[in-house]
């Protein structure tokens, strides 16, 4: 990911939540995606956790009707 956004997890303070351009990107810089960040012993910033944004509604639909998060 190409890190155009970040701000610091509500939930952890520790954690980031990062948003730009994705690993994915064909050049374009038009594919976008999200990442939860956390930090590895060494304060690099862990691999993983990057999704498109434009799951994200699905994502949040998906963790409300299983109970997982309400609003």
């Amino acid at each position: 990911m190409e890190v155009e956004y970040k701000e610091t997890a509500n939930i952890d303070p520790g954690c980031e939540i990062r948003l730009g351009i994705a690993s994915w990107d064909d050049g374009s810089k038009t594919s976008k995606s999200v990442k939860y960040t956390w930090f590895d012993k060494n304060g690099k910033a862990a691999r993983g956790g990057e999704f498109p944004v434009e799951a994200l509604p699905q994502a949040l639909d998906f963790a409300i009707r299983k109970g997982y998060v309400n609003l």
